[in-house]
């Protein structure tokens, strides 16, 4: 080997060793805000994958995080209760979370809320795996949940300055600035003001049919989360939470397949979807999704009182 050549090697060996100190070190820093939230979206993955104790523990989407008060619920059953929904997110983010919670704890009660079309495909849900990326290397379930992310991310994860790169915003604002480090008082519940009467309108336009087509993905996740309770005796409630409208026509297959799987392995589910006391009333709503703090509360109560007088 000629003297160019190692010169070569040597200066590209040099480059790498600079670039993996940098990725280690900048990294580090990015880790310690990160570990530093008290609030916000990670905190709750944080809590619920180290140190959660809670009674009853709540999972989901934003219908999860803004409908179900946690404190609410809490005087209601006498029960510790905390809120780990995460808006956004699918089962392929609760199941992991679940999981990883039952490595260290056992709760009394595991409340997953699951919209009737929750186990359609929908490319976004595997972009917003992405929440898990810091946490890689923490356990296998939520590195396999990473690996089916798109473009080969659970490689990408071996950088650490990547893991963590997209996280530093959330970082600071849950931790600098006061508009965002609101009190842990909510519990992790997420309450919505505003009233949605002045803008609602159900909407009458017809809709394009749309190709009816599963997330296996998801039904496996659904079907695990099942066995991991039941297998340790943790009850499971499964809930849909109040809708302002309901689409029959696309969200019916999904719906008949969500209630045959809860009804073949005898799981609780609490179906509030086009409940009376709730369907078509904006004073209730923030918007045409989502329960205002007054519908919350409501919502909570009666969730509140059946986990009572049915499960626990």
């Amino acid at each position: 080997m000629n003297s160019d050549v190692k010169f070569f090697l040597l200066k590209l060996a040099l480059v790498a060793g600079i670039l993996i100190l940098v990725d280690f070190t900048t990294g580090l820093g990015l880790k310690y805000f990160f570990n530093k939230q008290k609030v916000g979206r990670y905190h709750k993955v944080t809590h619920a994958i180290k140190d959660s104790r809670e009674d009853i523990l709540i999972f989901g989407n934003s219908h999860a995080a803004e409908h179900f008060d946690a404190r609410l619920m809490q005087e209601i059953t006498s029960k510790t209760v905390f809120n780990f929904g995460n808006g956004g997110l699918s089962i392929l983010y609760t199941y992991p979370l679940v999981k990883s919670v039952l490595y260290h704890h056992s709760p009394k009660l595991i409340i997953v809320n699951i919209d009737y079309e929750e186990l359609a495909y929908y490319p976004d849900a595997y972009e917003v795996i992405s929440i898990f990326l810091p946490y890689y290397n923490i356990n296998a379930v939520i590195d396999s949940t990473i690996a089916l992310m798109p473009n080969n991310e659970i490689l990408k994860c071996h950088s650490n300055l990547y893991r963590y790169n997209s996280t530093l915003g959330n970082a600071v604002l849950n931790t600098y600035v006061k508009k965002y480090t609101q009190s842990s008082e909510n519990l992790g519940y997420e309450p919505k003001t505003g009233y949605f009467c002045k803008t609602a309108s159900v909407n009458k336009k017809p809709k394009q049919s749309q190709e009816i087509k599963f997330d296996q993905n998801k039904i496996n996740y659904l079907l695990q989360l099942i066995d991991a309770a039941q297998s340790r005796n943790i009850r499971l409630l499964v809930t849909t939470t109040p809708l302002y409208q309901y689409d029959a026509a696309e969200q019916k297959i999904y719906k008949q397949k969500l209630q045959q799987i809860l009804a073949k392995y005898n799981v609780p589910y609490l179906d509030y979807g086009t409940n009376p006391d709730f369907y078509g009333k904006c004073e209730y709503f923030n918007d045409n999704s989502h329960l205002n703090q007054s519908g919350a509360s409501k919502w909570t109560s009666q969730c509140s009182q059946y986990i009572k007088s049915e499960i626990l």
